[in-house]
């Protein structure tokens, strides 16, 4: 803890102004929960994940029923008005719960990365289209697109960043 002393702090509790500086973890949201949930038992908490989970599933749900109806994907692919609706309607009206979560548990400025990725990808997806080229005329997968790979190749990269970043902390907190 003396080497990130940012991790004892109990973000949860503290207010929008005195929050630390380029520290938006999600992980540190959860563990502190998770440790204060065992030692102070609300109720209100446990009604609180019901009705998220309910929310959710019934998301999903609408989401699958609504994405699969044969209407709606002729309205989608049928002009450019319809993939701008489909758009709306997937990241603003009926977000998936994935992107809830994002907006839930991340700032803005995280969440805006995340939505920068997809607009990118979405707009390369677009272009090929364009061109006449379909994801799947290679026979990859859709998690083995350019983009799919260019994408994890980036999250990777700063994973490694960010556990050498670590490491040297470390040794340097164990040298002195």
């Amino acid at each position: 803890m003396r080497a990130y002393p940012v991790l004892a702090l109990d973000q949860t509790a503290m207010s929008a102004d005195h929050q630390p500086a380029k520290w938006a973890s999600a992980m540190t949201y959860k563990f502190v929960g998770a440790l204060r949930s065992l030692t102070d038992d609300k109720p209100y908490q446990r009604t609180a994940i019901w009705l998220g989970l309910a929310l959710g599933l019934a998301v999903q749900a609408l989401r699958l029923q609504l994405f699969a109806h044969p209407a709606y994907q002729r309205w989608r692919a049928g002009s450019a008005s319809g993939r701008a609706g489909d758009f709306i309607i997937d990241a603003v009206l009926l977000p998936s719960p994935c992107a809830y979560s994002f907006g839930a548990f991340l700032g803005l400025a995280i969440s805006a990365w995340f939505a920068a990725g997809g607009v990118i990808a979405s707009g390369a997806d677009t272009l090929n289209q364009r061109r006449g080229r379909r994801p799947d005329d290679d026979g990859l997968p859709a998690d083995m697109s350019t983009v799919s790979l260019v994408g994890g190749g980036l999250i990777a990269g700063d994973a490694l960043a960010a556990l050498g970043l670590g490491v040297v902390g470390l040794l340097a907190t164990l040298a002195g």
